[in-house]
């Protein structure tokens, strides 16, 4: 069995930010506009409004990329060995 060093931080880190990615995908589908000012679920869930649509797609895509990542880092380390 793996030291759970090895494969519960990009564990975490992983579905943190997939679980932010599929968030943000829900608020766009159900046109959520975040901000200042606004409640917390808001912001979380919501487009930035200063930002472009093509930055706030990015930001998405970047969140799951770091999430699927860090889930494909932490299969390798508790399975490798």
């Amino acid at each position: 069995m793996p030291s759970v060093s090895d494969w519960l931080p990009p564990t975490v880190v992983g579905v943190t930010f997939l679980t932010l990615a599929l968030l943000k995908v829900y608020g766009f589908h159900m046109g959520v506009v975040g901000g200042g000012g606004k409640p917390a679920l808001c912001r979380l869930l919501g487009r930035c409004p200063s930002w472009s649509p093509m930055v706030n797609n990015i930001m998405v895509a970047f969140f799951f990329v770091l999430g699927a990542g860090n889930l494909v880092v932490a299969a390798l380390a508790f399975w490798a060995r």
